[in-house]
């Protein structure tokens, strides 16, 4: 139940919950505190707009007070006023001692009452001959606008009329009860409606994260081949895209670390088997007799170099995988560097009975670490050399491209490789046959082949293998020439 109570389903129920009940509040708040004010100067505007609109008619030009068509048609004004707003509409006509009255307030003694000459004298006293005064009335205000209309005729003031104007403003009982009981009828359906709604909301937006929390707890117990299903929303969307992403990339790792283990286990428990056995011979058969043991050490030695190679390859293969190795760019001549590499090889052409053939231009200058360069050149001649044809030949070549480009190449004259199987060379303990289990590569520890790979990714050359089967393989990488920045006085100088 703590869960529940503390999970984001529910949290975001009581929040939607909440946020519905705090906007009533505020709705039933400012009704009953914000509607009187409004109402009231509502209506008060109302009155004062009314007597204006009086007060222009019998002011004009065309307007005359013993006209009974006129003061039908003020009449007919006024009822429309009154019954318009639910006003009490009183207009004397001094000069005719005519009044004409409206009442439709529902309450017409109040306006009758208050009209008097004692108002009337107050009226002819106030500079703008209007009088605003607020009565109580049956539990409810209203105001009472008593206006003198005044009209300059030379020295003389003439009155045309008096108006008197009465309007309850604030909401008579009967209407406000009315209105209170729509309002909590209304309050308590948008109160369940949000409650309904705000179930569907929080369980929608819920659920994809429970299946993705779910599935995350499978990551944890190691299962890994698993797909979520996209939210409608784009931040699930997105979540769910990376946690998929992850989910597949640790499955790689985990497929890549089990082909490890079992290969590197492989390749070790041989030499050292073969260590082992090759010691015990000697302790207890080659012992006293100076040629087998000569031959068995060697055997060890030969294993022991095997073992210190594949440890290394792991190590270099893991830091350049990891990002760990530090990349030394340093500027140098690829051409001498590649004969210095090749007359190497050649001093064992004699006992290797192999050639290695060198095609390389001169004066092409590389930035890049120097010591894995080396690294993948003796990486690509060596594999060359195992998979080296009848004619015992390898081409190693270096020259100028077009657009300041250079490509360098090994190639052989071996049994080349399937087409279908060029893009998995590059892969650890390269399996010839994807259906067959792993093959133990001629020479070397099977990793030569992602260290290149990585070297290259590290500094962002093209390389690639072209093979044809039974007629070889050719690797290569391509890299921009290093050109020496000009100097400003340089430039000047080929300026023409």
């Amino acid at each position: 139940m703590k869960e529940y109570f503390s999970s984001i389903r529910f949290r975001l129920w009581i929040i939607f919950v909440l946020f519905t009940l705090v906007t009533m509040g505020v709705l039933f708040v400012s009704r009953g505190v914000l509607t009187p004010i409004f109402y009231g100067k509502y209506k008060k505007s109302e009155c004062i707009n009314a007597a204006a609109a009086i007060e222009r008619l019998v002011t004009s030009e065309t307007w005359n007070q013993y006209d009974n068509n006129d003061v039908e048609y003020l009449k007919s004004v006024v009822r429309d006023m009154a019954i318009t707003h639910q006003f009490d509409i009183i207009i004397n006509l001094p000069g005719t001692m005519r009044n004409i009255m409206m009442l439709k307030s529902g309450d017409g003694e109040i306006l009758t009452q208050s009209v008097s000459d004692e108002i009337k004298y107050s009226l002819l006293n106030k500079d703008d001959g209007t009088i605003i005064s607020t009565v109580e009335l049956h539990n409810s205000e209203g105001i009472i606008l008593a206006k003198c209309v005044k009209q300059e005729l030379g020295n003389m003031v003439y009155i045309p009329a008096y108006i008197f104007i009465f309007s309850y403003t604030e909401p008579i009982g009967t209407t406000l009860s009315i209105v209170n009981s729509v309002s909590y009828i209304c309050a308590n359906i948008i109160l369940l409606f949000a409650c309904i709604i705000s179930i569907v909301i929080s369980s929608h937006i819920a659920n994809p994260l429970v299946k993705i929390s779910k599935n995350a707890k499978s990551l944890i117990k190691g299962e890994f081949n698993m797909t979520i299903r996209h939210g409608e929303y784009d931040e699930i969307k997105t979540l769910t895209e990376n946690l998929n992403a992850a989910s597949a990339e640790i499955s790689k790792t985990e497929t890549l670390r089990n082909d490890l283990m079992a290969n590197v286990s492989h390749d070790l428990k041989t030499p050292l088997t073969m260590i082992k056995a090759y010691a015990e011979m000697i302790r207890d058969l080659s012992g006293d007799n100076p040629e087998k043991r000569l031959k068995h050490l060697k055997v060890i030695i030969d294993e022991t170099d095997r073992l210190t190679l594949l440890v290394n390859d792991i190590l270099n293969l893991s830091k350049l995988e990891s990002g760990v190795a530090e990349i030394n760019l340093t500027v140098f001549d690829f051409s001498q560097l590649l004969k210095d590499i090749i007359s190497r090889f050649s001093l064992m052409d004699g006992t290797r009975d192999y050639t290695v053939t060198p095609d390389v231009e001169d004066g092409i200058e590389i930035m890049a670490d120097q010591q894995k360069i080396e690294q993948v050149v003796y990486n690509l001649v060596n594999n060359a050399i195992n998979y080296i044809g009848e004619d015992k030949l390898v081409a190693v070549k270096l020259n100028r491209g077009e657009n300041g480009m250079s490509r360098f190449s090994v190639s052989d004259h071996g049994p080349g490789i399937p087409k279908e199987q060029i893009p998995y060379i590059w892969e650890r303990y390269y399996k010839v046959d994807r259906s067959e289990n792993y093959k133990r590569v001629v020479k070397g520890t099977g990793l030569g082949l992602s260290i290149v790979k990585e070297i290259f990714t590290v500094h962002g050359f093209n390389f690639g293998c072209d093979s044809v089967e039974g007629k070889g393989s050719t690797f290569w990488f391509e890299f921009p020439v290093y050109m020496e920045p000009q100097s400003s006085e340089q430039k000047e100088l080929l300026k023409p």
